[in-house]
């Protein structure tokens, strides 16, 4: 016989009728508004806005909504000229923000922190100062007629290598924050240099010119001594932090540089936290079209889900579909229809209650 144990989680309905949702997500901005004279964090978040309708903006002036309970991930997007590198140039409005953030974070929010914001994953308890990013550019950029990709096919070269370790090839195309995006095949007439599958992520389609600021922020893990035990660099980053490299740049083919990090919960960062500080996930290209501007936007969608869906602190998105009806979760928010061997999430009559079968 299955032994059923239950704490109650509260209330969280006013309505005992209602249909399925998705986990709530905002995203923190440095303005008062969506509109302002920083073209790329206004690109972004007027994107979020129509992306994410039921969506929240959290503004300087109101950092209380920063809550773990009642929104599932929360997006921070630094990206500006001439800031200078490190924390503590961060501007004054995300540095404000940082202890509400920690706090979030640390009781089970999960976090994306888009391009400078990366710099902020030592404040948040994640990692030593002296491990935060180093691979920084704030500059003036300039214009190619070249595609800037993602890689997330990583220690390539190993394809190269007689007698090749395969466990040091890491394929991270199957992560979820990938999901329906455009990949070039390897050895395709668009990167043929490459010996790996690539993102396009900022470029044209015809070979026009395209001005880009070249704004990176992410971790040349050669630079730093690592104390953990692994097989090459990036081994010994993931052991060290608890983390997983989803990605780097397109052209790169061994394990120096992290573009695409996943910090993963810890006994006292409970939530999680993804760290993308590529330049080529810009929002604003002075000139031209970006071709392949649907990459980005399906990119940071499928973060912002993924990582929506990781917070099991919030129970926003459970809901009971007939009133009177019982229905069944599990921690990550999915439906279960029988229950059994686990922690589970119930809902009936606009109240949640965690139970615990065995």
């Amino acid at each position: 016989m299955k032994k059923i144990f239950t704490l109650a989680v509260g209330a969280i309905f006013g309505v005992a009728t209602m249909t399925a949702a998705e986990p709530t997500v905002a995203m923190l901005i440095g303005y008062d508004n969506t509109s302002n004279e920083n073209a790329q964090e206004s690109a972004a978040a007027k994107w979020f806005e129509t992306a994410y309708p039921e969506g929240v903006i959290i503004t300087p002036s109101d950092l209380a909504k920063i809550d773990a309970k009642e929104i599932g991930a929360i997006w921070v997007h630094i990206d500006r000229l001439g800031m200078g590198m490190g924390y503590d140039n961060l501007p004054a409005e995300f540095k404000d923000a940082t202890p509400a953030l920690k706090k979030y974070v640390e009781e089970g929010g999960s976090l994306y922190l888009s391009k400078h914001a990366t710099q902020m994953v030592h404040e948040l308890g994640r990692i030593e100062a002296a491990y935060a990013p180093g691979i920084f550019g704030d500059g003036d950029g300039g214009a190619g007629n070249d595609v800037w990709c993602l890689n997330a096919y990583l220690g390539s070269m190993m394809t190269y290598v007689a007698d090749a370790d395969p466990t040091q090839i890491y394929d991270r195309t199957t992560h979820p924050i990938y999901d329906g995006m455009e990949l070039w095949d390897a050895h395709s007439e668009k990167i043929s240099d490459y010996p790996h599958p690539a993102y396009p992520i900022l470029g044209t389609a015809d070979g026009s010119s395209i001005h880009r600021e070249d704004h990176n922020c992410m971790w040349d893990l050669n630079a730093y001594t690592w104390t953990a035990e692994g097989k090459n660099t990036l081994e010994k980053f993931e052991n060290q932090y608890n983390c997983v490299v989803l990605g780097t740049w397109g052209h790169v083919q061994d394990y120096c540089v992290a573009g695409i990090v996943e910090f993963k919960p810890t006994e006292t960062v409970k939530g999680s936290i993804i760290a993308n500080g590529l330049a080529a996930c810009e929002w604003a290209p002075r000139t031209a079209n970006n071709t392949y501007h649907s990459n980005l936007t399906k990119l940071t969608a499928n973060t912002l889900n993924y990582l929506a869906e990781k917070n099991t602190t919030s129970v926003s998105n459970l809901v009971q579909d007939v009133e009177g009806e019982t229905v069944y979760y599990n921690l990550q928010g999915v439906r279960v229809a029988k229950p059994s061997n686990g922690i589970f999430i119930s809902v009936a009559n606009g109240k949640a209650k965690k139970i615990v079968i065995k």
